[in-house]
């Protein structure tokens, strides 16, 4: 019996305790558990770790980890976890530390409730083998997806700045969220100088899409500029950037128009109507204006003031389309607002009866 005093040959002889063996108490946790929206990344974790130490202040073990990306596939595919030992202590060691680890990630893994982290301790300079009973301390995890920005594009994306005029520079992109991202920062900036214009940080009504832009001049700097978005989600900072150039010209500008409809043109409050047409460019002959950014404006019938509405973007054809709840009689229309090569246009407003 550990520390009895038991006789042997008539001597009393005190039997020292053994110290007892490491062992992981209480669960794995995870930080960032989500897949990095470009290359690679980790998602890292952490346990504590019971008795880890010998009488000399060295580990009594060596942790291992490994996981897999799907625990339902037969047979498993395991990979090796990183994993940070604990250090040699002087002193009286401690009897629990924290355990941290990493669990290697990129943007092309399948983000699911299948990933799994299994533990393991031993005395060797190397993992166990693949079925070793030592392999007991399990754990599932689930891997969110990436936060992702989609149809990124700048409208011009080269702008000639010309004396005496302006040019509105329009940001567009659809922002898939992965999990609880945060809109911290949306900027235009030079990436040679240090002008930059900032930006709103919010979407449209469908929580997806964003639009704004900026009027750039010719005290504007020229080279290469970009729009930023910066996201925070846990811990970890993504920026999503789109180049595009700036420079000086004085090359005539070919002229637009857009053909505007609304159907229907008379509606129940709290219905919808759609409003679409194309936005068209040329100089010789007409083409689509590709992918260009309209203002849509709204005035109330009996007042002289339009107001601004919203954005709605054209394809790669030139077609538009948005979809409106109208609340009151008035009039609406679209604008495509110039560029250093081309002139703005108007549409013709089209009249909505609500009822």
């Amino acid at each position: 019996m550990s520390g009895a005093a038991m006789i042997a040959s008539g001597v009393a002889i005190t039997a020292t305790p053994a110290s007892a063996a490491p062992i992981f108490d209480g669960a794995v946790s995870f930080v960032d558990s989500f897949l990095p929206p470009s290359g690679s990344s980790v998602i890292d974790f952490s346990v504590k770790l019971k008795d880890p130490y010998t009488a000399s202040g060295t580990p009594e073990k060596t942790v291992w980890a490994r996981f897999t990306k799907d625990d339902t596939a037969s047979p498993k595919t395991w990979a090796a976890a990183n994993v940070t030992q604990p250090a040699n202590v002087t002193g009286t060691p401690p009897t629990e530390v924290v355990v941290k680890g990493s669990v290697p990630v990129s943007v092309s893994d399948t983000a699911s409730e299948k990933w799994q982290l299994q533990l393991a301790l031993n005395n060797a300079t190397t993992a166990p083998a693949a079925d070793d009973p030592l392999w007991g301390a399990t754990t599932d995890f689930t891997v969110q997806p990436a936060t992702k920005v989609a149809n990124f594009d700048i409208d011009p994306d080269n702008v000639t700045l010309k004396s005496g005029s302006s040019v509105d520079v329009g940001i567009r992109a659809i922002v898939e969220k992965g999990g609880s991202e945060v809109f911290k920062d949306a900027r235009v900036e030079s990436d040679e100088t240090s002008d930059y214009y900032s930006l709103q940080t919010g979407f449209e009504a469908d929580g997806k899409t964003y639009y704004d832009y900026v009027s750039m001049d010719s005290s504007t700097a020229t080279g290469r500029w970009q729009a930023k978005l910066t996201f925070t989600r846990g811990t970890k900072t993504y920026e999503f950037v789109k180049s595009f150039n700036v420079s000086k010209g004085t090359t005539s500008k070919a002229k637009s128009k857009i053909t505007f409809k609304v159907s229907p043109t008379k509606v129940k409050k709290g219905k919808s109507v759609k409003m679409y047409g194309i936005v068209y460019r040329g100089y010789t002959s007409w083409g689509p204006w590709k992918k260009k950014i309209l203002k849509l404006y709204f005035k109330k019938k009996g007042t002289k003031k339009w107001k601004f509405a919203g954005y709605i973007g054209a394809n790669n054809s030139g077609k538009f389309t948005k979809t409106v709840k109208p609340k009151y009689d008035g009039y609406w229309r679209v604008g495509a607002f110039a560029t250093s090569v081309t002139l703005g246009k108007w549409s013709s407003y089209k009249y909505v009866d609500v009822r």
